[in-house]
């Protein structure tokens, strides 16, 4: 599929809101040590944290040594408590690269754990670090945490050599399960009251250009073997539940949303998807090959599920105009819907709850196109180039077996009014893209789509 980019002029791209948590500045007052502290920023963007440290002077990752009273620190409290009762401190990788570890205290703040974080690392120069990382991995819960920067320098006179920030007192956070802009997303298609941000109202993020190139929420790959696996949501050692989805490249662009609910509920989840290939008994549409290699990863499915009992959760989606090939004389439709009920039958019994995603609207091949023209025309590019919803909302053959199936571990839940009015369906929804093509969302949207997601599955299996 061919996209035609178009250059932006600087007005179009001014209407991205700001994401980053807000900095906490700070002056001079750490002369001695390279590591004097001038902004730190500790937030939560999305689902993740995002830690941002400038220092004043340049350092190198190899000069940080906590023994020798060298450090680059953060200290977080809970609730009351006085005393930091765990920190998060650069540390040396080696080959000039850092990394981030996370050390929890005792009342007298000595370390007993210590276990390096699974951290995306940006040095932009040897003035600054970020850092990206679950809430989760340096153990912090849904709700309030206080937190302290502390940097050490060893120097002849050690007043000279520390620095705080704040220089008194601490800063307050939040985790929640998503942090975006008021409205932005879904957010600004919730039921019942409006929702409207007028910083939005021009907005494209991401823009039809970049979101060609943006690939799925990030999952760790568990193996390579048939059925392919990756893991995304929390750690094994700390998860709460075992969660599986499964399906075609339809079930694998909601990684974004269940991202959120994993998070939220402490959920280790595993996907396992295939494109062009839906969990189903019905044989698909497709060329010999691609075929029978799909017929083979359905069975390697339903053989993972075997060996993995303690998945009691799994989501199901699927491309809605997905065809098959019925056998002669049978209805195509009633075959496809029949297809459906009878995979998730063959599901062992340790599989409690098996939740279908209603298949999200789809787009058109000139979306793109008219939402750049929008955009250069500085008009909000979601009224400018809606679709009729009768057109971009698809007869969905899994959600028609959902109210077929009478079995009590089977539900459908259906987001779409989050992106279409009863008339309209929309390519920009909140200031973000919707589609990153004609039928596949983009993962910014799909994130924004979690905490409705998460409200469902609260109903369903009761609030964590």
């Amino acid at each position: 599929m061919a996209f035609v980019v178009l250059a932006l002029p600087p007005a179009s791209q001014a209407a991205t809101p700001n994401r980053e948590p807000p900095p906490q500045a700070d002056g001079a007052d750490a002369s001695g040590s390279p590591l004097d502290l001038r902004s730190v920023s500790l937030g939560q963007r999305g689902t993740e944290l995002v830690l941002r440290i400038t220092t004043a002077g340049q350092w190198e990752p190899n000069q940080l040594s906590p023994a020798e009273g060298r450090a680059l620190c953060v200290q977080l409290f809970y609730g009351n408590l006085p005393n930091p009762r765990s920190r998060l401190c650069v540390y040396d990788r080696g080959e000039s690269l850092s990394g981030l570890t996370y050390s929890r205290l005792d009342p007298t703040g000595r370390a007993i754990e210590n276990r390096v974080i699974n951290a995306s690392i940006f040095r932009f120069d040897k003035y600054s670090f970020r850092a990206v990382f679950e809430p989760s991995s340096a153990n912090l819960n849904q709700g309030a945490f206080r937190w302290r920067a502390d940097s050490t320098w060893s120097c002849a006179d050690p007043r000279t050599c520390r620095d705080l920030v704040p220089d008194t007192g601490t800063v307050t956070g939040q985790v929640s399960p998503l942090a975006e802009p008021p409205c932005f997303g879904a957010a600004s298609r919730q039921s019942g009251r409006g929702c409207l941000n007028r910083d939005l109202r021009l907005a494209v993020n991401p823009t039809p250009a970049d979101a060609a190139l943006t690939p799925n929420a990030r999952c760790s790959i568990v193996s390579e073997r048939q059925p392919y696996s990756c893991q995304f949501g929390v750690r094994a050692a700390i998860a709460d539940r075992e969660v599986a989805l499964v399906g075609d490249s339809h079930a694998a662009h909601w990684r974004g949303a269940l991202e959120v609910v994993a998070q939220a509920r402490r959920w280790r989840g595993f996907s396992l998807t295939r494109s062009g290939c839906p969990l189903s008994t019905a044989t698909p549409r497709l060329e010999k090959a691609r075929r029978e290699s799909c017929q083979t990863w359905r069975r390697s499915v339903r053989n993972w599920f075997t060996k993995h009992p303690k998945v009691q959760t799994v989501f199901v989606s699927q491309l809605a105009s997905a065809s098959v090939r019925a056998p002669r004389g049978r209805n195509r439709e009633n075959y496809q819907i029949e297809g459906y009920r009878r995979a998730w039958r063959l599901l062992p019994k340790t599989v409690r709850q098996i939740i279908v995603l209603r298949d999200t609207p789809y787009s058109t091949d000139n979306s793109p196109l008219c939402v750049e023209r929008a955009m250069r025309q500085n008009r909000p590019a979601g009224p400018a180039c809606a679709i009729r919803r009768g057109k971009a909302v698809r007869r969905d053959r899994a959600a028609i077996a959902t109210r077929r199936d009478r079995s009590k571990r089977v539900h459908l839940f259906d987001l779409t009014r989050h992106m279409c009015s009863p008339r309209l369906c929309f390519p920009v929804v909140g200031g973000v893209l919707v589609h990153k093509d004609a039928t596949h969302l983009t993962s910014l949207f799909a994130g924004t789509l979690g905490p409705f997601l998460l409200q469902r599955v609260s109903r369903l299996l009761g609030r964590r």
